[in-house]
């Protein structure tokens, strides 16, 4: 079986199971705001206006913003406030960090991880891509790309672990890396975590770029496979790796695996990723140090 069959096969299957999950739908809050990033001259009144009229939302919105991970100099009141402080692309991360957790729910302990994990990726993945701009820009990948990744590129686990309880043994390994757990997912719920939430990325409509790097963000072999945004899956490999080692030294993740991930090991495993950015280990160490840095200023 070819690589392509196999991933047309992946994909037949995930769809199966999205039909039973019953995606959410994108936001007509996120519809409005890309049509206005596409105008010549957005509206913001009227980007505020469509934010403010749905109270569960606006109350997301107000608290990500104001949360340590935007970092603002003054805490916003009111939408159109903050969009004025944060500019329209700025403001458009925040809606979808806001309408992901609003489609996804939950208040578990398992969910505080997820949640904390998916924001500290994307902000590693965006502090990533602007470092490493150059070099993506073969590619077309934009720093607000890399956040969209980061942020959705897990956003199946709390999908499946809702639908199927049995999916639960999964849920720690799939957000460590530390095994190939995509067969393994497979028998369980009929299809993986990464396609299902490319399916979902693909359902808001987010660059088709990133849809195709979350379905192969567990991929171990991209050789062979040319229409696929090598880069972006590489940063994002990259971003989940310090997002989780983050985790773990300040104690949030510490019970997901035995052991934290060794810098060194994870570099031998992961020779071709750091290759695709032009990286060194002591490039990745030092990446490390400058984002441990940013994420515990959030």
């Amino acid at each position: 079986m070819t690589t392509i069959d196999f991933n047309a096969q992946r994909l037949e299957h995930a769809k199966q199971i999205v039909s039973k999950i019953k995606l959410p739908a994108q936001p007509t809050i996120v519809i409005e705001i890309n049509k206005e990033m596409r105008a010549e001259h957005p509206d913001f009144p009227r980007i505020g206006a469509l934010v403010a009229q749905d109270a569960s939302i606006s109350a997301k919105v107000i608290n990500v913003i104001n949360s340590p991970f935007f970092g603002l100099a003054r805490k916003c009141e009111s939408i159109l406030q903050a969009l004025t402080y944060m500019g329209l692309e700025n403001f458009r991360k925040v809606v979808l960090t806001a309408c992901l957790q609003d489609a996804l729910g939950g208040g578990s302990a398992a969910d505080k991880i997820f949640w904390e994990h998916s924001l500290h990726s994307a902000v590693a993945a965006e502090s990533l891509a602007k470092t490493l701009r150059g070099i993506l820009s073969t590619e077309d990948i934009t720093p607000d790309m890399a956040y969209m990744t980061g942020l959705f590129h897990d956003c199946a686990i709390p999908m499946l672990l809702k639908r199927t309880p049995e999916y639960q043994p999964f849920t720690d390994a799939a957000l460590s890396h530390k095994r190939d757990i995509i067969q393994e997912e497979d028998t369980v719920v009929g299809s993986d975590h990464c396609v299902v939430g490319g399916l979902l990325a693909k359902t808001w409509s987010l660059p088709d770029a990133v849809c195709k790097t979350i379905i192969h963000h567990h991929t171990s072999n991209l050789a062979g496979q040319s229409a696929i945004p090598h880069k972006l899956i590489a940063l994002t490999k990259v971003a989940d790796y310090l997002a989780y080692t983050f985790g773990y030294s300040i104690g949030m993740a510490d019970r997901i695996i035995d052991g934290e991930w060794d810098m060194e090991d994870w570099c031998e495993l992961n020779g071709a990723v750091l290759h695709e950015l032009h990286l060194g280990p002591d490039d990745l160490s030092d990446m490390k140090d400058q984002i441990f840095e940013l994420l515990t200023e959030q």
